[in-house]
């Protein structure tokens, strides 16, 4: 078992965590219109304080990577009841020494964009859409303002 979480659950985690989310757009209240990104809880969104800079909250970030790391130790529990399920060690570390690599590339990026780590999003949000998120996109601000617009004026 021990195996299989360290060769095959966490990276799986860590990849999904990292690729597949939900965007969510929405009204900060006492403030403007932003684009938020998290499943299940929101756990980034643009830095209030300075232009090209991120809130990352770190509470709902941990909570939303154990969802993640739960629903991915059900489906290969699931699928071990019927298959198999093998890593090679030699993958198993390329995965780490590649994640150590960009996680510090990442720590230097953040660094340098200072961006803000929150322990918990101290604002309310009211969300007007949202939608799926693969490795953190969304849709133009203007096409969400235009639905904002349309939804107002009936």
């Amino acid at each position: 078992m021990n195996k299989l979480v360290f060769r095959v659950i966490l990276p799986i985690s860590i990849i999904l965590f990292g690729t597949i989310s939900q965007w969510r757009y929405g009204l900060v209240l006492d403030g403007t219109y932003e684009f938020f990104v998290g499943f299940p809880f929101i756990q980034q969104c643009r830095g209030f304080h300075t232009s090209l800079s991120t809130q990352y909250f770190v509470m709902e970030m941990l909570l939303n990577f154990l969802a993640y790391f739960f629903i991915t130790l059900v489906f290969c529990l699931f699928i071990r009841k019927f298959y198999r399920i093998e890593i090679s060690k030699k993958i198993s570390n390329s995965f780490w020494i590649g994640f150590g690599v960009f996680l510090l590339f990442f720590m230097y990026l953040s660094l340098e964009m200072q961006d803000h780590f929150l322990i918990k999003r101290n604002f309310k949000v009211k969300i007007t859409n949202t939608g799926i998120s693969l490795f953190n996109t969304h849709p133009d601000r203007t096409t969400q303002q235009i639905k904002i617009l349309e939804n107002e004026q009936q």
